[in-house]
């Protein structure tokens, strides 16, 4: 009985001893940057410093490609050349492949979609190119997403599902999706 009793308050003391020791506010003010309403101005500012930077991406190229050729020797040896001030460029954009929208951006990144997805190279799981090509309804994307069925991936690691996604926002990654 009095160990019942000790342990209790033992586990009260515990517990009072964390919160009075994480309740400065400098704490509170670390807390809400990270999971609070700070979390969502993180968000914003990276959202906006990658659209920056995909804007940049997309405006060297087109300045390169107004660059008359000398000749068809030059502009072989030129590649060659600029392959290592450009391969941040062509790393964000290969030929072929088509940016993501800010708004799927945003989708993704805030789903985490992205820790085991990627529009056009296989992470964890399948890119978003191959899911394309099993030319999924919206629907059938939204009911693989709540309730993933690994037989239709064999080769890679089964999802997890994710249910608390709401539909509408896997809609637009799912139309999305369906673009490529």
């Amino acid at each position: 009985m009095a160990l019942k009793k000790c342990t209790s308050l033992a586990v009260i003391a515990i517990a009072t001893s964390i919160w009075i020791g994480c309740s400065s506010k400098e704490d509170k003010a670390q807390y809400d940057t990270f999971y609070g309403s700070g979390s969502k101005a993180r968000e914003e500012s990276a959202l906006t410093a990658l659209q920056a930077e995909r804007k940049n991406a997309l405006e060297k190229p087109a300045t390169e490609e107004t660059k008359p050729a000398a000749s068809a020797d030059s502009s072989k040896a030129a590649p060659a050349a600029d392959t290592a001030s450009s391969a941040p460029v062509a790393a964000a954009k290969p030929a072929g492949r088509k940016a993501v929208p800010a708004e799927v951006s945003a989708l993704l990144n805030k789903h985490a979609c992205l820790a085991c997805h990627n529009p056009y190279d296989k992470v964890i799981g399948p890119a978003y190119a191959e899911v394309a090509k099993k030319n999924y309804s919206v629907e059938q994307i939204i009911e693989l997403v709540h309730a993933p069925k690994p037989e239709h991936w064999p080769g890679y690691p089964p999802m997890a599902p994710m249910s608390h996604v709401p539909k509408a926002d896997i809609a637009i990654i799912a139309t999305w999706i369906n673009t490529l």
